[in-house]
């Protein structure tokens, strides 16, 4: 219970700065395109970051601000998760993002940072529930940039997903990740 009224405390801290750093006109124009949260405080990522780096990350912390459905807790979730929790939350947090925003950060912060990052994207790319194949596409990016090589069998799926993405998918954002990825892709391989 002690810790439980000490993460209690930390989230009524952080949604304290939330409010402070709350910009209306941002939140009304993400709004208006359709990014639909029971809250959001319009507060820019640098900002988020900012709030994020005054608390130790925890994963408990990062679980329970996750749950809210408030873009900026979301957005903190993912900041303070630590590393060794990465595992615990990856494919649960994919199910449950609701917009883009959200799995950008996902993907760059935490799935490509899982031990088996790039076999775990290779599932989520031929997995067509929720955001799982946009986050797939958007993790392998962030391997390429980084130089990560696929193996033989893991390059041949890639490519054969890849290549047939609009035979596949009907949403423009995962066919753009599709087709980002595969820019990356083929910067490294030249």
């Amino acid at each position: 219970m002690i810790e439980d009224s000490a993460i209690n405390e930390k989230i009524k801290e952080i949604k304290k700065e939330l409010r402070l750093a709350m910009n209306g006109v941002v939140s009304s124009i993400q709004r208006n395109h359709g990014l639909n949260y029971k809250i959001n405080f319009g507060v820019e990522i640098p900002r988020i970051k900012g709030i994020a780096g005054k608390f130790e990350k925890d994963e408990e912390l990062a679980k329970r601000l996750w749950q809210d459905n408030i873009r900026e807790c979301k957005m903190l979730a993912i900041f303070l998760m630590p590393e060794s929790g990465y595992a615990h939350v990856a494919e649960q947090w994919i199910a449950e993002t609701p917009f883009t925003e959200i799995a950008d950060h996902l993907t760059m912060v935490i799935l490509s940072k899982l031990p088996d990052a790039a076999t775990k994207a290779l599932e989520w790319i031929q997995n067509n529930e929720g955001m799982f194949r946009y986050c797939g596409f958007m993790t392998l990016t962030h391997l390429f940039r980084r130089s990560i090589e696929l193996d033989k069998e893991q390059e041949c799926t890639y490519l054969a997903t890849a290549r047939n993405i609009e035979a596949v998918e009907s949403r423009k954002t995962v066919i753009m990740a599709a087709y980002n990825s595969l820019g990356h892709y083929c910067d490294e391989e030249e």
